[in-house]
């Protein structure tokens, strides 16, 4: 079998990209080593962000998340929840600055009477005054990588799940990819498995320079209908994330050496107890009733002749922008992002590969719908 294009990983990059570059023309095929959005995809808050969180810290990110959020509304409406979250916190430097950047950087952040939104969430601690309704929503990450998926494959797209990497080879100026399913050749890769980068990296003597972050989330019964964030510098333990009546409290953030060291920590039920009773107090009573981790691959370093984003030192510091890396020549790895910027990302890294093919058709993903009708 050949193919122009071959993507590994089906999460929302990997299947955004199996997207973009169908709609493009090319022959594309995407490898899943196990099913579609099983991975990090699956274990994240599964928030579309409007920007708030960053309009300090990393303004770039912001803007993107606030023009993503946007369009991933519009083109995908069946995937996105309703209900707007609430940013709630008390007047400090930060709060008025973190107002004044979401002002000049066109995200919405609209404040709201704080006594109404105490009417509104009575389980709300008392000591707040200041609340701000954002453009941040829930997200179905899982629906939205099966679109992706369906969308590419009514334009030629093959998926291939449950599939092991056996081996990558150059040969003649193009790639002999040998996986479960058997053999293909391809002139491009795109490596788009998060966490499990260096993973397919190593198959064609690459490394990607990444610290690794998990992230745990705990979940119990909701308090609320909306979900809830804390207007501060942004740490652990910030979000109140609801799903169908079930509160999601998260996240931590602890270096691990590799993606299979990822675990719940001990510590994360009380620590993120209390650092989200902060806003809402009740959330101590509330037995938890399961745990989760996802891990992030954040970006290290200077690498490769194709680079988009930024990085800091490690950890929450970390930017949460992505980068395109080209190691070796046609091989393209991407790093980083958020959920909210998938679609970006993917059509980022079908740029770089049509600037090396020569195509000029240019990305048609944020216009068109990507519901089922």
């Amino acid at each position: 079998m050949r193919y122009e294009v071959v993507i590994f990983g089906g999460g929302a990059t990997g299947t955004a990209a199996f997207r973009d570059l169908s709609m493009r023309g090319f022959s594309v095929a995407l490898i899943e080593k196990r099913t579609i959005a099983s991975g990090t995809t699956s274990s994240s808050h599964q928030n579309l962000l409007g920007g708030m969180r960053y309009v300090l810290k990393d303004p770039v990110v912001a803007q993107e998340c606030a023009e993503e959020n946007e369009i991933i509304s519009d083109i995908a409406s069946e995937v996105v929840g309703d209900v707007r979250n609430y940013f709630v916190g008390v007047t400090s430097e930060y709060t008025i600055s973190a107002l004044q950047a979401a002002k000049k950087l066109h995200i919405q952040a609209k404040e709201v009477d704080i006594d109404e939104v105490f009417k509104e969430i009575p389980e709300l601690n008392r000591d707040l005054n200041v609340a701000v309704e954002t453009a941040d929503k829930n997200i179905n990450a899982q629906r939205f990588c099966w679109l992706n998926c369906y969308s590419a494959k009514q334009n030629g797209g093959s998926l291939f799940e449950n599939q092991e990497l056996r081996s990558i080879h150059e040969i003649e100026q193009e790639f002999v990819i040998s996986a479960s399913l058997g053999k293909l050749k391809t002139n491009y890769i795109i490596n788009a498995t998060g966490p499990w980068v260096n993973t397919v990296a190593s198959n064609v003597d690459a490394t990607i320079p990444l610290t690794y972050s998990q992230g745990t989330i705990i979940v119990q019964k909701a308090l609320c209908s909306r979900g809830i964030q804390h207007l501060r510098e942004p740490a652990d333990a910030d979000a109140y994330i609801v799903h169908n009546g079930y509160g999601w409290l998260g996240t931590t953030s602890t270096t691990i050496q590799r993606p299979e060291d990822a675990h719940p920590e001990p510590w994360a039920d009380t620590y993120l107890k209390n650092e989200i009773a902060r806003i809402l107090p009740n959330v101590k009573l509330r037995p938890t009733l399961r745990m989760f981790t996802g891990v992030r691959a954040l970006a290290d370093g200077e690498h490769g002749t194709v680079e988009l984003g930024r990085h800091d030192p490690d950890g929450r510091l970390k930017s949460r922008d992505f980068k395109v890396i080209e190691d070796p020549s046609n091989v393209f790895h991407i790093i980083g992002g958020k959920l909210t910027t998938a679609r970006l990302m993917a059509e980022k890294i079908a740029d770089a590969v049509c600037q090396k093919a020569h195509c000029n058709v240019r990305c048609r993903t944020s216009k068109e719908s990507l519901n089922a009708d």
